[in-house]
């Protein structure tokens, strides 16, 4: 299972903070870019639900993850046929997304069926993740120092081939689908603590929508190099390695609506001092540091509070939920809305990103405190 998480988020090592670079270098505006992130984000979204339905009625998520990850290889193998087409390379993005990023949340149901009662420890697997992305980005941007940005579509092809590799190396995550019939997703969706619940993480995920399509580009605007560009990207994952491994001793003290306040309290104080464009090296890796609280923290507690709400037969959308509706729709809209409010200055568009940060904060005082050790199958209220 570790393996997994290395290589599918060490690709997001190497596309995340360098794929904008590669788009800047074939001439292609802030405004594109938003706009071929954001159909990549939908169109993960799409994918996430897609699967997810497939797995709660097969039964079988890990022939999907397997499928999906081959089918996404073959679609992005065709972004060197279509690199000066911005309509060609909207298509290989979106369409790769679909399969690859879109199965990703049937890999959790995976993972968190392995765990069974030991659920909580999810946090030291997802590390290994962590680990992927910090030596992908590090890596990458050295390499980059050395070979043409151009080569970055070769890099993330071979880590895809390895991605799938470790999909078949996997096993196990199969269930007998439809054992719970009386569990229906439309119910699901009615309960109040549901949707507050879909809005916190939505809206923390919109926050960080800025951050993860500009980020770089607000570094390299500045006179930062693709080297120190990785170093500070390496600095936030460092410290979300910390966080992760933190996590399960967190969970037997402090009850997930906690842990969500503590996290998106720092999430805010993140984007409002980067909306003071700060320029020392110092000042951004303080912002940097605050990703293991902004990210790591609300992930995990994403991943188990999704789990504890869509049970047994709702799992594998659940999870969808949580991964396509939440976390890829919220960047999908932040990635979009960056894109448009740069041009009136980076200082604007993070302190909007602090404001939406702010109220899913506020949202989270409506929740009713989750325990950490929450009773089989049910549901908070």
């Amino acid at each position: 299972m570790s393996a997994y998480y290395f290589f599918s988020c060490a690709i997001y090592g190497a596309m995340l903070p360098y794929w904008v670079l590669w788009m800047r270098d074939q001439g292609y505006s802030t405004v594109q870019i938003g706009g071929v992130t954001s159909a990549q984000i939908l169109m993960t979204v799409a994918g996430t639900y897609f699967f997810g339905y497939l797995s709660d009625k097969t039964g079988k998520p890990l022939m999907l993850v397997r499928t999906g990850v081959m089918i996404a290889l073959a679609i992005f193998a065709a972004v060197f046929w279509v690199a000066e087409n911005y309509l060609g390379v909207v298509m290989v993005l979106a369409g790769s997304s679909f399969f690859w990023q879109g199965i990703n949340a049937q890999f959790e149901v995976i993972t968190l069926r392995h765990l069974g009662r030991f659920k909580d420890n999810y946090s030291l697997v997802r590390l290994v993740g962590s680990v992927g992305f910090v030596l992908s980005v590090w890596a990458t941007g050295h390499l980059l120092e050395i070979i043409d940005i151009g080569y970055l579509p070769v890099l993330l092809l071979g880590l895809m081939m390895l991605l799938l590799i470790t999909a078949w190396i996997n096993y196990g995550g199969h269930i007998q689908p439809g054992h719970d019939a009386s569990l229906t997703i439309r119910g699901h969706l009615k309960q109040p603590v549901v949707l507050v619940t879909i809005a916190i993480f939505f809206l923390s995920n919109l926050s960080h929508g800025s951050y993860y399509g500009f980020f770089s580009l607000f570094l390299e605007e500045r006179g930062y190099s693709q080297g120190q560009i990785g170093n500070l990207w390496s600095v936030a994952v460092v410290f979300e390695l910390m966080m992760f491994a933190v996590m399960p001793m967190m969970l037997r003290y402090i009850s997930y609506t906690r842990i969500l306040m503590i996290s998106l309290t720092l999430t805010v104080v993140r984007w409002a001092v980067m909306a003071s464009e700060p320029s020392t090296w110092w000042a951004l890796a303080f912002i940097q540091l605050l990703h293991g609280f902004t990210f790591s923290w609300v992930h995990s507690v994403g991943i188990l509070m999704f789990k504890q709400l869509f049970p047994d037969a709702l799992e594998g959308r659940g999870q969808a939920l949580f991964a396509g509706g939440c976390a890829a729709a919220g960047q999908a809209v932040g990635i979009a809305g960056a894109g448009y409010l740069w041009n009136w200055g980076a200082g604007l568009t993070f302190a909007i990103s602090a404001a939406c940060a702010l109220v899913a904060l506020a949202l989270t005082l409506l929740l009713t405190p989750l325990s950490p050790q929450p009773a089989k199958h049910s549901v908070p209220g």
